[in-house]
């Protein structure tokens, strides 16, 4: 009975690969060559070669808030697609409007396509960046260049602020809560412009070395020396998270020309200084119903705080209460706590609290 066993395992083999080898058939010619006469391998090994620097990339940008964020989703609208979806931008940088022609209706986030010419010629130009123009502010107006930076600048400024108060000006209706510079205005920040700018005891600067002494801006903090996945390079940030405990990344600091050594962002203690004047300006701003906090009760959401208007109605600001609640909100939600520019900042912060006694 095993030899019988055998036998038919053995004819079953046989067969087997008879009606495999009568499928597949023999191996074909080799494909043509590309057009220019270069094997299609050697093409895609310009970018897709034996080593792991593009998995690392893709790595480190699958833990970025840019690929990680869900506002693509809802904000697909023409006014706020351009910068929240990946389709929108684009589009803008062919348009060169600052809203799409329409809604975005299958919209996906920032990605590998959205920075770069991804297969487009299929050499090393598909890594160069689709924008690095400088860049005219929405805001204010006023045209500045943080070279390879300016890719990031293109949507981290602040929106028009309409209407906008005029230092010893007239006072102005606010018809939403969402008035002001809303979210990432950090190009602002950076380059020192965009502020209710009160005369007051801190002089406002007319240059800020984090501008001026670095070459592309954003990019070179942002994208500098990675630790593992999680900081530097492609994710962008400047902090991990170790265990529930946030670890800063200051590695681009640390350099020779900039501050050499340095293992903490607070610097001589600018950053704890900035907390400080944020947060009294903040409970000043509370303590005058010109801020409203209900979305952020504990403190821990800048991003959701707002220029108070009970029940969303319009209400008259003066010219000094509008501009004290928007130098709040570029500061406070610029989030770096005075890092970007730290003068600017306290000019800012300082001035305010002046006007305000």
């Amino acid at each position: 009975m095993k030899q019988l066993t055998t036998i038919l395992l053995s004819a079953f083999s046989a067969f087997v690969m008879l009606f495999v080898s009568a499928c597949t058939g023999p191996e074909g010619p080799a494909g043509p060559p590309g057009k220019d006469g270069t094997p299609g391998t050697a093409v895609c090994g310009v970018c897709h070669e034996s080593s792991s620097l593009l998995l690392a990339k893709q790595m480190q940008f699958h833990n970025s808030l840019h690929y990680k964020g869900t506002n693509f989703g809802t904000a697909n609208r023409t006014q706020c697609a351009v910068c929240h979806t990946h389709e929108g931008f684009r589009e803008s940088l062919t348009t060169k409007l600052d809203t799409t022609l329409a809604v975005i209706p299958n919209p996906t986030g920032p990605n590998c396509r959205t920075c770069h010419f991804i297969h487009t010629k299929f050499d090393s130009t598909d890594y160069q960046l689709t924008y690095t123009s400088p860049v005219k502010f929405r805001h204010g107006g006023q045209t500045v260049d943080f070279g390879a930076g300016n890719l990031c600048a293109k949507c981290h400024q602040a929106r028009i602020v309409n209407p906008m108060p005029v230092v010893g000006g007239d006072s102005i209706n606010v018809a939403t809560f969402r008035w002001g510079p809303h979210y990432g205005m950090n190009a602002n920040i950076l380059a020192g412009m965009g502020g209710y700018e009160i005369p007051g005891p801190q002089e406002y600067p007319q240059k800020n070395p984090h501008k001026t002494a670095i070459k592309d801006g954003c990019i070179t903090c942002h994208m500098g020396p990675t630790f593992g996945a999680f900081a530097g390079g492609h994710s962008f940030k400047m902090s991990y998270l170790s265990g529930n405990q946030k670890v800063e990344h200051p590695a681009s600091c640390a350099t020779a020309d900039c501050h050499p050594g340095a293992n903490k962002f607070d610097i001589d203690g600018k950053v704890t200084e900035i907390k400080n004047l944020i947060a009294q300006l903040r409970q000043k701003l509370i303590d005058r119903g010109l801020l409203d906090v209900s979305r952020n009760p504990d403190g821990t959401n800048v991003l959701e705080e707002y220029i108070m208007l009970p029940g969303n109605r319009p209400k008259k600001f003066s010219s000094l209460e509008a501009g004290a609640v928007l130098n709040y909100l570029l500061v406070a939600k610029d989030r770096s706590n005075g890092i970007h520019n730290y003068k600017y900042a306290k000019a800012l912060l300082v001035n305010t609290l002046n006007a305000l006694q």
